[in-house]
């Protein structure tokens, strides 16, 4: 009787232990299957973010990404091109590439270095995600402008990264502009020796801070003057060349003064300056990832059959890389080099704010 209750006994815990078992087993096979299933919805949701971003081309340096995906359905966009004064207006074919855009929209450059000003151009895929890259647009200014390339730099200058962007400059032969920011006395020999060799000094602003240029008409004229001062005693040039901190096309300052881009792009003019924004981006500061990436984003957009406005950033270790062999392809293809001067038909974006 003792023998059988102990029997008894066992197959009671021998059960128990088994259920145990294999609840266990179908715990660990559900978090298994849940695990699987939010990876493979996480891929998706990945894949059709970067698909919506190829869409939505923002300006280099700045840009909203959800703004970017609300409106991922537009396929063309509109550029003002402004030649020799007179606005016409031109279709902007993107292509499926990766970009931020953003119209190019140039910026948000991971900022290796700010040039001596404590504000750094915080990079953040608000807008670089999106920048700009490919950009088949219809230029009407001069034929005298066509297979011309206007190189051009900003968010400089960078105590490491420009001063081997002018020695390669130098090298070729080639002239481009320079879009600089607040620069610290250490690098205003970079300033000095731009003009020297023969560049073009453009403003691209005192400060870089969207949220403290883009408050007000005064705020940002008086960013715009106070760099232009500094650079006057630096160099003895008074340059009236302006390039807005993502571009005249830009949407992010809506969030700290609508209607604020209208007015500028009206108002720079009025005060005799010129702007320019550009009609092939690099994406230097946003989806390339590595020089080849630089290159064939500059290379594969250029055109003979009108001049070509290329926006680059020298901060970048890949930008510096992929220049050379940049400059050895155009010249390999037939196209000339110049710096952007009076004579440069003014090449502007459609203002969205």
């Amino acid at each position: 009787m003792e023998e059988e209750r102990k029997i008894n006994v066992s197959k009671v815990i021998i059960t128990v232990i088994s259920a145990i078992i294999l609840i266990l087993i179908i715990v660990l096979l559900t978090r298994v299957l849940t695990n699987q299933k939010q990876a493979a919805e996480y891929n998706v949701s990945e894949s059709k973010t970067s698909t919506e971003n190829v869409w939505k081309i923002k300006s280099a340096d700045e840009i909203n990404t959800n703004e970017a995906v609300s409106n991922k359905t537009e396929n063309t966009v509109t550029e003002n091109i402004v030649a020799n004064n007179v606005v016409v207006e031109n279709t902007v074919s993107q292509n499926t590439l990766p970009e931020n855009t953003a119209n190019g929209n140039e910026t948000n450059a991971n900022t290796t270095e700010q040039n001596n000003t404590s504000e750094n151009i915080v990079a953040n895929s608000n807008q670089t995600t999106n920048q700009k890259t490919t950009t088949n647009t219809k230029v009407d200014d001069k034929k005298s402008n066509n297979g011309v390339i206007w190189l051009t730099f900003d968010d400089g200058p960078s105590s490491t990264i420009t001063p081997k962007v002018l020695d390669i400059l130098k090298k070729e032969n080639v002239k481009a502009t320079f879009f600089v920011l607040n620069y610290s006395s250490a690098n205003e020999h970079l300033i000095k020796r731009i003009v020297a060799e023969g560049h073009t000094i453009g403003i691209h602003g005192y400060s870089h801070e969207y949220s403290k240029i883009y408050k007000s008409k005064e705020t940002f004229m008086n960013n715009v003057y106070s760099l232009q001062d500094k650079i006057y005693k630096s160099t003895g040039v008074k340059s009236m060349y302006i390039r807005f901190p993502g571009g005249s096309s830009n949407t992010v300052s809506r969030h700290y003064c609508k209607g604020i881009m209208t007015e500028l792009t009206k108002e720079v003019l009025s005060k005799g300056f010129r702007y320019y924004d550009w009609n092939i981006s690099s994406g230097d500061a946003g989806g390339a990832k590595n020089a080849k990436a630089v290159y064939k984003n500059v290379t594969k957009n250029l055109s003979k059959k009108r001049g070509n406005l290329v926006l680059c950033h020298d901060i970048h270790q890949k930008t510096l890389e992929a220049l050379p062999d940049i400059i050895k392809y155009a010249k390999k293809e037939g196209y000339t080099f110049a710096r952007i001067d009076d004579n440069t038909p003014m090449y502007a974006q459609h203002v969205n704010n």
